[in-house]
């Protein structure tokens, strides 16, 4: 389940006819789940909601990333009027398991990870500007996109299935974790290489987080360690072990998070006596 605070007329100017989505907020949260929000039965392994609220990606063990509007969510109204779309786009391009989307903190392009070991960059394809390739033809679903989507670029350097992605906060900086144990940094203009490959972990890496100063980056991994890695040297700042000590191994993913001011790190898979947090 993912949440997200709408902020009221971020989404006038949208494009596609979606800029009515502010008529249909409610003052009250809502916690639904739309059943229509598929990936054929397979299961979704990541949600992330564009900046302005209007849009979706949802990542799943089809191989596929699937773009939704946020409009027939939030409104019971909008979902059952048929000239309101659901969805947007299919965009695919990885041959394994899409583990993770992330929007870039501008909302400009869009990052997905696989099991392949791959990492695609997306961005909305201007008007008649070729797509083949990014999104998928020829199926029912596909049939209905109203958005066109093109893979920028594709970022291999990875030996393992990549799981989890974090922007920075600032700028096209991209970290990414896989099962090979290491973080790398991408410079989105760089398209050949990571800018830097970190090693600290004993284990797969799980999890990643940038803090939203653009400091530190936190990691976390089945070595039941969470590395704060100092982004101006690339060093360690600090290594925290105690908690997770009790944790399981048996984890697909162990994503963590700073909170808005950076002053707090949420962390899964922790232990603190008597009860696991």
């Amino acid at each position: 389940l993912a949440l997200r605070v709408h902020a009221p007329g971020a989404c006038d100017q949208h494009e596609g006819g979606l800029g009515e989505i502010d008529e249909y907020l409610s003052p009250a949260m809502q916690v639904g789940k739309p059943e229509w929000v598929s990936h054929d039965g397979q299961p979704i392994l990541s949600v992330d909601c564009h900046p302005d609220g209007c849009r979706f990606a949802t990542a799943g063990q089809d191989h596929l990333v699937k773009l939704w509007s946020m409009l027939p969510v939030i409104s019971q109204a909008a979902e059952q009027d048929s000239t309101k779309p659901r969805l947007l786009s299919v965009l695919s391009g990885h041959s394994g398991a899409v583990n993770c989307v992330r929007w870039s903190c501008d909302g400009s392009v869009l990052a997905s990870a696989s099991d392949d070991e791959s990492i695609i960059i997306w961005r909305r394809a201007a008007a008649g500007e070729r797509t083949l390739g990014a999104v998928q033809f020829g199926s029912s679903v596909s049939q209905q996109s109203v958005e066109r989507w093109r893979s920028v670029t594709t970022l291999r350097g990875h030996r393992g299935d990549v799981v989890d992605l974090s922007w920075a906060p600032q700028e096209l900086l991209l970290a990414s974790v896989s099962v090979d144990n290491t973080v790398r940094l991408w410079n989105f203009n760089d398209k050949q290489q990571a800018v830097a490959v970190l090693q600290g972990h004993k284990g797969m890496v799980k999890g990643i987080a940038w803090d939203p100063i653009g400091r530190y980056l936190a990691s976390q991994g089945d070595d039941r360690s969470v590395i704060l890695w100092e982004i101006r040297d690339h060093s360690i700042a600090a290594r925290i072990e105690e908690p997770f000590q009790r944790s399981s191994q048996k984890t697909l993913f162990r994503r963590l998070g700073w909170s808005p001011d950076g002053s707090f790190l949420c962390c899964p898979q922790a232990y603190r006596k008597p009860a696991h947090i």
